[in-house]
């Protein structure tokens, strides 16, 4: 391959940037020649307006440069890809045993007021270019043991845009502060957080120092860079692009998010109610984790305190919030709230079950971009929380047939430099159908205009518990049982067949009325640590730590159920967060240039009588709390037997139902996946008040819901 034709400069056929440059592995380690790779690497500095740790000098953020050589030798100017990715860096795998660890330790008191230094930038003595700086570099720079994850190898996404250089785009990776490298400290959802990674962008845009040495003495400039950016990423690394497009900052011209977060508070909680998985329910859990700084054995004893004092007074400040959204430490994280900054395009990209990343968050993004007044187009597929190219993985899926890397291709070559290949032309929304992976629809917009009613016509009242016993349910059958019948930790409302199929589309609102009927009020309803949560985080919900009543939780889901097995896509694990896939052809998923293939898979089906179709949560002390996560803020002491109406809305979906099935309601109490704290009490619901409003593609009739009687 070494003896084909390569481009000096990118070259662009049917509006997409080809494979026309060479490539070298960046990690062969100590094989690897800095003075004859085809790909410049190297790693800088950059320095932030911040002192977190308050050493009197400026933070400084490691990030790894990746360039195609002949940009590096000035043959053209590169636009870059940037990939801001927290845990990139290292990890700490200890993190469970850790919170357990530091429960019970005392620390130092740790103002988070003195985050905010203000120290005056550092003073170059020097300057180097990119490719003095590359030749000097030494690749266990970017590729090394990691220490807090049995001693694999760190920058795992090193080759994940290798697709991209081999097309003459830069690639960009940073795991921002706190990790091993940078200074500061991992603050999950800050301000700190998502300036740190700005920076970088203000770097490869020319309006930032960046130097070439830890200490920060001898400067460097991105002089191969165009001055365009695009960030991308999935997941933590598909957060961050959207918190940095609303800071507005210059330079950034795209994001491409995947299943990124919108908001952080609605991540980990929904309505008031816990929603994630027990044991990673503080974000000093994240934060530790991803704070490979810790491994840096050049750091003293005391800095290292104040990394684990910093972390434990971020616990301390979270359990005062319990469940309930609060401004003052949730608000930095609530990035929708910035619609306005924002001055970039994006093509948001979310699996339609994923159940780590809720599919709220995407439609969240979304209706901020509508604000925003920008440029967005939206893909929606069936898989889980994965992206549909997985270099990691060695597969990708197809999008309406194409691959997915030409179709981000085709929208970075346009905004990035300057293309004009109707990117811009794709639909608002491209979705995967549900009742056949290889068909995709389109739609204009993912407001819908049209909603179908449907109404309860039950009578009385029904009283359901958190026995889990008593109902058979576990995290591993949790789904089996409410998808197919009530039981007395649940009641379906189910619908007659549908005649004929209809599509829901965006956000089911489901309204009742309901009432504690019976609980140890003064006893925080007797709370059980069911999942061998930390003692710290079991403090989450307690009632002596936030001064209120919390978490009294119901559990909604909206099923398609039919007398008929049929074939779905659905998750297969306990957490909910794996659907296998099947390979369908070897090498089909085409990288280009020297690079290997990786195999078209696709998702494989299961064979049951009901698909969660969507599901929520919310807290019964939270009537107040709706669609927007700030409206969780005022929670209420309840009374038994007192009525007070809720509005549930389960997270944003589009889902077929076809003829011969029917939709199913179910309410329930407890989700033991996403359960912490085990409590017993019993809510009671008026049969009557039950109804919900489903989001359709086109005007179809109201129907009723008949409460569903079959228990046990």
């Amino acid at each position: 391959m070494k003896n084909k034709q390569y481009s000096k400069v990118p070259v662009f056929e049917n509006g997409l940037a080809q494979p026309v440059f060479p490539f070298t592995d960046g990690k062969t380690g100590e094989n690897y020649d800095p003075s004859t790779s085809d790909i410049v690497r190297y790693c800088v500095y950059v320095e932030s307006d911040y002192d977190m740790d308050g050493d009197g000098k400026r933070d400084l953020i490691k990030v790894l440069v990746q360039v195609p050589r002949s940009a590096v030798e000035g043959n053209y100017k590169a636009a870059s890809l940037f990939e801001a990715r927290p845990y990139c860096a290292g990890v700490q795998d200890d993190g469970y045993d850790h919170m357990k660890e530091v429960a019970d330790k005392e620390y130092r008191k740790f103002d988070f007021a003195d985050l905010d230094h203000k120290v005056a930038p550092r003073v170059p003595t020097g300057s180097i270019s990119p490719m003095e700086l590359a030749l000097k570099a030494d690749p266990s720079d970017w590729y090394y043991p990691d220490k807090g994850n049995h001693n694999s190898m760190v920058y795992e996404n090193l080759d994940n845009f290798n697709y991209y250089l081999v097309r003459g785009f830069a690639v960009i990776v940073s795991a921002g502060f706190g990790a091993l490298g940078s200074d500061g400290f991992n603050f999950v959802g800050s301000d700190y957080e998502r300036d740190a990674f700005k920076f970088v962008v203000e770097w490869l845009h020319g309006d930032r120092t960046a130097y070439a040495d830890r200490e920060g003495t001898v400067a460097t400039k991105a002089d191969w860079s165009n001055g365009n950016v695009a960030m991308t990423g999935r997941s933590y690394a598909g957060t961050m692009p959207f918190a940095v497009a609303t800071t507005g900052v210059e330079g950034l011209k795209t994001i491409v998010p995947v299943a990124g977060i919108s908001d952080w508070y609605s991540q980990q909680n929904m309505q008031g109610a816990q929603r994630y998985w027990p044991k990673e329910m503080l974000n000093s859990y994240l934060a530790y984790y991803c704070s490979s700084r810790y491994n840096d054995e050049t750091l003293s004893e005391k800095q290292l305190d104040d990394i684990a004092a910093f972390h434990h007074e971020l616990s301390l400040q979270q359990l005062k919030c319990g469940f309930d959204y609060d401004a003052d430490f949730w608000g930095s994280g609530n990035y929708r709230l910035h619609a306005d900054r924002i001055k970039c395009s994006a093509l948001i990209v979310q699996g339609l079950n994923d159940e780590n990343v809720s599919t709220k968050q995407f439609e969240m993004m979304l209706k901020a971009f509508q604000q925003s007044g920008q440029t967005f187009k939206t893909i929606l597929h069936q898989g889980p929380h994965i992206t549909p190219t997985m270099p990691n993985k060695n597969y990708g899926i197809l999008i309406n047939g194409r691959f997915y890397d030409d179709i981000v291709n085709e929208w970075i070559s346009h905004y990035l430099y300057g293309v004009e290949n109707g990117a811009e032309a794709m639909p608002e929304v491209l979705v995967q159908t549900n009742y056949d992976q290889k068909k995709w629809e389109t739609a204009d917009s993912w407001d819908t205009g049209h909603s179908m009613k449907l109404e309860s016509e039950g009578t009385g009242t029904t009283v359901i518990d958190t026995d889990w016993e008593a109902a058979g349910v576990s995290a591993e059958n949790f789904d089996d049982v409410m998808g197919v019948k009530s039981t007395n930790m649940a009641q379906r409302y189910v619908t007659a067949p549908f005649e004929e199929a209809v599509t829901i589309q965006g956000t089911v609102c489901l309204n009742l009325k309901a009432a504690l009927k019976d609980g140890d009020i003064e006893n925080d309803f007797n709370p059980e640590n069911r999942n061998d949560v930390d003692t710290l985080t079991m403090q989450l919900g307690s009632s002596k730590i936030s001064g209120r009543m919390d978490d009294v939780e119901i559990a909604v889901l909206l099923c398609d159920v039919c007398d008929e097995e049929f074939d779905s896509i659905q998750t297969v694990d306990p957490e909910r967060n794996i659907i296998p896939v099947e390979t369908v052809k070897e090498g089909g998923i085409i990288n280009g240039g020297d690079l290997l293939a990786f195999n078209e898979a696709e998702f494989s089906t299961v064979h049951k009588k009901y698909r969660v179709i969507t599901r929520a949560f919310a807290d019964l002390c939270n009537p107040e709390a709706g669609y927007e996560p700030e409206t969780a803020a005022n929670s209420i002491e309840l009374k038994k037997g007192e009525y007070h109406d809720y509005h549930v809305y389960l997270c944003a979906t589009r889902y077929t139902v076809e003829p011969g099935h029917s939709l199913a309601l179910v309410i329930a109490t407890e989700d033991p996946v996403n359960c912490m704290i085990h409590k017993t009490y019993s809510i009671e619901i008026d049969n009557a008040s039950v109804n919900a409003v489903v989001p359709v593609t086109k005007e179809t009739k109201d129907r009723s819901v008949k409460p569903d009687s079959s228990i046990g």
